[in-house]
């Protein structure tokens, strides 16, 4: 029996460090590797307007939904401002006020440079008879206001002997994509019943 020296080599074994560059080699000239790139640039570019579209689109709805809450806190709260303050013979500054707390309370989205602002305030009462306690309303479109007399905002259902505070609050607002855009109208209503005695 014979004995042979061994050699003890440090590092990897010769032929273990050709596969390694043969397989690196391989996949650095493979074919496909490059058209797999494009395809990845091609499908991002296809996804990518439709996720745009999308994120607009959450955008728009989001900001709607808030005008929305706003118009509902700013009716409610002109229509409460109203009951409790006593009309004191003057039914047309009254109505003035509740109305410049309806838009006020609206944090900017009722100023008379909203798309189709529409502000309405009534002062109800179908049995009333003098000038100061009857049913009339003011309405302001695009920043201009009138009074009408005889008329309210909308209808409540409410009997005709109760004194009450009706508020109307409209705007436009657009929900937009990429390819598309709709106009859709927000109503915000309130009706609080008066709990003044007029002056």
């Amino acid at each position: 029996m014979e004995l042979r020296p061994t050699l003890k080599q440090n590092g990897p074994r010769p032929d273990v460090i050709q596969v390694q560059q043969n397989r690196q080699r391989e996949g650095r000239n493979r074919p496909g590797k490059d058209d797999e790139r494009g395809a990845v640039l091609v499908e991002f570019a296809l996804v990518l307007p439709v996720l745009l579209a999308f994120l607009l689109g959450t955008v728009t709805v989001g900001t709607a939904y808030d005008r929305n809450i706003s118009m509902n806190n700013a009716a409610r709260e002109s229509s409460r401002y109203g009951a409790v303050r006593s009309v004191e013979g003057d039914l047309t500054a009254w109505l003035e006020n509740v109305a410049d707390v309806a838009v006020a309370s609206a944090t900017g989205d009722l100023g008379s440079d909203a798309a189709g602002q529409f502000v309405c305030v009534a002062y109800v009462y179908p049995d009333g008879t003098s000038d100061h306690d009857r049913t009339v309303r003011l309405i302001e479109e695009s920043g201009t206001r009138e009074v009408q007399t005889g008329r309210t905002c909308f209808t409540d259902g409410r009997a005709s002997n109760e004194r009450r505070v009706q508020v109307q609050l409209i705007r436009d607002t657009d929900i937009e994509a990429v390819l598309f855009s709709q106009t859709i109208t927000l109503n915000a209503n309130s009706v609080t019943r008066f709990e003044r005695i007029t002056g």
